[in-house]
C-alpha cells in the first residue's frame, strides 16, 4: 500500500476526475475557466524560474487546481458544447409521418436475417416542407419488411458508403422502470443522440462509396472484414463468435443465452480485448523484428504503430485503450532506459483517454476496467505477501503446477473484488463460481487467442495451414463454451443483488481498504471495529425507518402492470404487461424489476382479464418466481398461451381463487382490499360472451389504506362502469385511479368520473402505439375534472409512496 505515496500520475488522474465530475453536473462560463486555467499556468512558471528553493506545499496545491479546473473546462466542452445543428436537437418524427435521412456509415454494419444496423453520420434530413443540415450521429435499424411480397434483397452495404434512408428518428428510450439500463445516456457516452428506423429494403438507396478517411476505408475496416469472415468460415456459430470477442472485441454475434452464461460463471471479460492482447501484440511484432535483425529505435516505433492499429482495429474501447496506453509506456521506458512505475502508467492512461472524451469516465467499461486492473495489482501483491511467498517454500512434486492454480485464483480474485459493486449494479449479480471458472477458463481463453492470431496469419500464407490451426482451436473454444455453460449450470453459481448505493459503497471499499491495509495482528481490532462502524451505518442508511405502501406502475409499453408492497412485507402484483413474438415483459422488465426490489415471491398476484397485454409477462413469471395465490375473475378463453399458463398454475400447486363484486381481502395489515366487479353472475357467462367481453370482466378493485384509497380498473368499459356507479355511488371515489383500457375512449366516462373524482391518475401505455391511446377526450375530461395525469409513454414507470395520509410521487431518475 505504501507504493501509493510515488505516482503523481495517479493522483493527477484522479484529481482529474474529480473535475470532470463537477464539470458534467454545472456548466461554468469557458472565458473565466480560460483565464484562470492560463493564470495558473502562468504562475507556476514563474514561480518556479523566480525561486530557488520552490515551496512544494504550493507547487502541488496549485498543480492540482490546474488539473482539477482543466477538468472541469474538458467536461463542459464534452457535455454542454454541442453543434446548434446537432441531430440532438431535432425532432422525434411524428406518429404518421416518414423523413428522409442522408449519411455516411460509420462502421461495419451487422446484420441477420431480420434486420441491418450500424451508424450513421448525419448530413440531411428531408421532411414534406424542407431541407435541414444536421449533425451528430445517428444508431440506424433497417428492418425487413415482413408483409411485403415485392421487398428486395438486403442491400449491400459497407462503411464509407453514403445512403439515403426512409423512416422514423426517434429518441432512445432512457431509464423506463427504477434500476433499469439507462439506454439513452449509454448512447449519448458514445456520442449517438437519435435511433433511426427504417421498415423495408426498398427504403434504402446508396448515393456513393468510400466516403470514410483513407485509414478506415482502405486498411482498419477491409482488415477486420477480413478477419472475422477467416473466422465465420473455420468454425461454428458459437465457437465464431466466442473468438470474434477474443480477437477483435466484436460481440454481435453472441447470443443471449451466451452472454448470461458468462456473466453467470463471472467470465465475461474473457470478450473484451485488452491487455493480453496487446502483449500478444507486442510480443510477436517484437519477435519478428528481433529475428529481422531491426535496431531498438525502429523496432519500437514499428511496434507502437502496430499497437495503434489494433486498438482502432477492435473499436478503441476502454479496455483496449488503456492497454495500448500502458504498452507504449512501457515500450518508452524500453527505448530511452527509464523505470516505470505500474501506477504511473495507469494514471496516465486515464487522464489521456479523459482528455480526449471526458464523457468515458461515465462508460461502465472504462470503470470495469481501471478497477479490475487497479484492484488486480495492488490486491495481489498483498495476497502474494500473506500467502503465495509462504506457499513457495513448501517442497512438492507438483510445486511449479500448484503455484501457478493458486496465482491465477489470486488473481482473479484481486480483480473480482475491486469490481464487485460494478459488476453488481450493471447485471445484478455476483457470480460466486468465477474463481473456479477462472482458475479454467483463463489459460484456456488465453491459448485460444494465441491460437486464433496465427490462425489469421496462416491465412494469408495457406487456408489449408489456417483450416488446420482452426480445427484445433474450434475444440478448444468447444470446450470452454461447455465448460463455462457448466459453471454457470449450478444453482450457486451466482447470487442475484440489489444495486450497490453510495453508502453500500462506501461500507464495501472502506472495509476492502480497511482489511487489505492490515500491517501487524495488532491492527486486527481495530480493522474488525471500523468495520463493523461502517456495517452499522450502512445499514442504518438502508433501514426504512418508515413503513409505507409502495405502488409501482412499470412502464411495460402498451400493457398494464403494477407492482403493489405493502408496509408489512407483502407483494401483490396486478397483472403481468404485453409480449409478442420478439419481446416479454415478464423477461424483460417485471422479473428483472423483482430482482433489483430483492422480491423473490409474490404473495399475490391479481388476473384483472386476460388480454395479452395484461397476462403477456405471465408464463415467465410462473416459471422463475414464487407466487403465493393467483385472484382472478373466472374467465374462460382458448388459446396455446392461456392453457399454457394454466398448465404451470397446476404443476406448481398454486391457489387460485376467483372474485366478484363485494369479496374482500382483509388479512393484510391496515390494508383492505374491496372488490367491485365483475358481477357475480359473469363466471357463468358462457364461453363466446366472455370472449366477445373480456374487458367488461376486469377484476375492478379498491385498495384502502388509512385515509388514502387506489382504484384499479383493470380494461373496464363504459358498461362495467355504468354498472359500479349504479352499484356504488359515493364509495368508488378514490385519491389515485389506474385508468382503465390505457385512457381508450371506450372507458373512463364522465359519470364515472364525478363519482370516483380522482387527486391523481395513471394511463398505462406504450408510446407511439397503434391504438393512438390514450384518447385526447378522456385527457381532456381528467384534466377538467381536477385530477393530474401521469402517463407511462411520456413520464415512464409512476412510483408512489403512502404513509396512509400522503401520497408521495417518487422521482426515481
Amino acid at each position: 500500500m505504501n507504493t501509493l505515496s510515488n505516482i503523481p500520475a495517479l493522483k493527477f488522474a484522479i484529481i482529474l476526475s474529480l473535475g470532470i465530475l463537477t464539470g458534467s453536473q454545472i456548466l461554468f462560463d469557458t472565458f473565466i475557466l480560460t483565464i484562470v486555467i492560463l493564470s495558473i499556468l502562468i504562475f507556476l512558471t514563474v514561480y518556479c524560474l523566480i525561486r530557488e528553493n520552490t515551496e512544494l506545499n504550493i507547487f502541488v496545491f496549485l498543480t492540482f487546481l490546474l488539473i482539477f479546473i482543466t477538468g472541469i473546462y474538458r467536461a463542459n466542452i464534452g457535455f454542454f458544447f454541442i453543434p446548434g445543428n446537432s441531430v440532438k436537437f431535432f425532432p422525434e418524427t411524428k406518429r404518421n409521418d416518414l423523413v428522409f435521412l442522408t449519411g455516411i456509415i460509420n462502421d461495419i454494419p451487422e446484420s441477420d436475417s431480420l434486420s441491418i444496423k450500424f451508424t450513421l453520420i448525419c448530413e440531411n434530413i428531408i421532411s414534406d416542407s424542407d431541407t435541414f443540415h444536421v449533425s451528430g450521429d445517428v444508431r440506424c435499424t433497417i428492418r425487413k419488411n415482413m408483409f411485403s411480397k415485392t421487398e428486395d434483397k438486403p442491400p449491400a452495404l459497407f462503411a464509407g458508403d453514403k445512403i439515403m434512408l426512409k423512416g422514423k428518428l426517434s429518441e432512445p428510450a432512457g431509464k423506463r422502470n427504477p434500476g433499469e439500463f439507462d439506454y439513452k445516456r449509454y448512447l449519448e457516452i458514445h456520442d449517438i443522440h437519435k435511433l433511426f428506423y427504417t421498415n423495408g429494403y426498398n427504403n434504402v438507396s446508396v448515393i456513393s462509396e468510400n466516403n470514410l478517411n483513407f485509414l478506415f476505408q482502405k486498411l482498419i475496416y477491409p482488415a477486420k472484414i477480413y478477419v472475422l469472415r477467416i473466422i465465420d468460415k473455420n468454425y461454428d456459430s458459437n465457437e465464431a463468435s466466442y473468438l470474434k470477442g477474443l480477437v477483435t472485441g466484436e460481440r454481435s454475434g453472441i447470443t443471449e443465452d451466451m452472454k448470461n452464461d458468462f456473466v453467470n460463471a463471472g467470465v465475461m471479460h474473457l470478450i473484451a480485448v485488452s491487455g493480453l492482447n496487446v502483449a500478444y501484440i507486442i510480443i510477436f511484432v517484437m519477435l519478428t523484428l528481433t529475428v529481422m535483425r531491426v535496431s531498438l529505435f525502429p523496432k519500437v516505433i514499428i511496434t507502437i504503430n502496430f499497437l495503434i492499429f489494433y486498438c482502432m482495429f477492435t473499436g478503441s474501447s476502454a479496455s483496449i485503450v488503456r492497454a495500448s496506453i500502458m504498452g507504449i509506456l512501457v515500450l518508452t521506458a524500453l527505448l530511452i532506459e527509464r523505470k516505470i512505475l505500474f501506477y504511473n502508467s495507469l494514471g496516465v492512461a486515464a487522464m489521456l483517454i479523459l482528455l480526449y472524451d471526458p464523457k468515458q469516465l461515465f462508460d461502465a467499461g472504462f470503470i470495469l476496467s481501471f478497477s479490475a486492473t487497479f484492484s488486480m495489482v495492488i490486491l495481489y501483491s498483498r495476497f502474494e505477501q500473506l500467502f503465495i511467498t509462504k506457499l513457495a517454500q513448501y517442497r512438492s512434486p507438483f510445486k511449479k503446477i500448484s503455484l501457478a492454480l493458486i496465482v491465477l485464483l489470486f488473481t482473479s480474485l484481486a480483480a473480482q473484488i475491486g469490481t464487485i459493486p460494478i459488476t453488481a449494479n450493471y447485471f445484478g449479480k455476483i457470480s460466486i463460481i468465477s474463481l473456479l471458472a477462472n482458475v479454467v477458463a483463463v489459460p484456456l481463453a488465453n491459448l485460444s487467442l494465441a491460437i486464433g492470431f496465427l490462425q489469421i496469419i496462416f491465412s494469408v500464407i495457406s487456408d489449408n495451414l489456417s483450416a488446420l490451426t482452426a480445427e484445433t482451436n474450434g475444440l478448444l473454444l468447444y470446450c470452454q463454451l461447455s465448460f463455462i455453460k457448466w459453471c454457470a449450470s449450478f444453482e450457486f453459481a451466482f447470487i442475484k443483488v440489489r444495486d450497490f448505493n453510495f453508502a453500500d459503497m462506501i461500507f464495501f471499499y472502506g472495509s476492502v481498504i480497511l482489511i487489505f491495509s492490515i500491517k501487524n495482528a495488532r491492527d486486527i481490532f481495530t480493522r474488525i471495529i471500523l468495520c463493523l462502524l461502517l456495517a452499522g451505518g450502512n445499514l442504518i442508511y438502508n433501514f426504512d425507518m418508515t413503513k409505507k405502501l409502495r405502488i409501482t406502475f412499470m412502464d411495460i409499453g402498451q400493457g398494464d402492470c403494477a407492482l403493489i408492497q405493502t408496509p408489512d412485507g407483502r407483494n401483490i402484483l396486478v397483472d403481468s404487461g404485453q409480449s409478442s413474438f420478439t419481446s416479454d415483459s415478464g423477461e424483460r422488465t417485471i422479473i428483472p424489476y423483482l430482482e433489483r426490489c430483492g422480491i423473490s415471491k409474490i404473495d399475490l398476484l391479481i388476473i384483472t382479464h386476460l388480454h395479452m397485454d395484461h397476462i403477456g409477462g405471465i408464463n415467465s413469471i410462473l416459471k422463475k418466481i414464487e407466487i403465493g395465490k393467483i385472484i382472478d375473475s373466472g374467465q374462460k378463453y382458448n388459446s396455446v398461451f392461456i392453457n399454457t399458463m394454466d398448465s404451470l398454475i397446476s404443476a406448481k400447486n398454486i391457489k387460485r381463487e376467483i372474485v366478484s363484486c363485494g369479496d374482500l381481502i382483509d388479512e393484510l395489515k391496515d390494508i383492505r382490499i374491496y372488490f367491485l366487479y365483475p358481477e357475480k353472475n359473469y363466471r357463468d357467462k358462457d364461453l363466446n360472451f366472455q370472449k366477445e367481453n373480456l374487458n367488461n370482466g376486469s377484476v375492478t378493485f379498491l385498495l384502502k389504506y388509512g385515509e388514502k384509497d387506489f382504484l384499479f380498473t383493470g380494461d373496464a368499459e363504459k358498461e362495467s362502469e355504468q354498472t359500479m356507479v349504479n352499484q356504488y355511488s359515493d364509495f368508488l371515489k378514490s385519491d389515485v385511479l389506474k385508468v382503465a383500457h390505457h385512457g381508450s375512449i371506450t372507458s373512463t366516462t364522465i359519470p364515472f368520473i364525478l363519482k370516483n373524482k380522482p387527486d391523481l391518475a395513471v394511463i398505462s401505455c406504450g408510446k407511439f402505439n397503434k391504438f393512438n391511446h390514450p384518447s385526447d377526450i378522456v385527457l381532456n375530461r381528467l384534466e377538467r375534472s381536477g385530477t393530474k395525469v401521469f402517463r407511462t409513454d411520456t413520464d415512464a414507470a409512476i412510483l408512489m409512496e403512502c404513509d396512509g395520509k400522503d401520497i408521495d410521487i417518487k422521482d426515481w431518475k
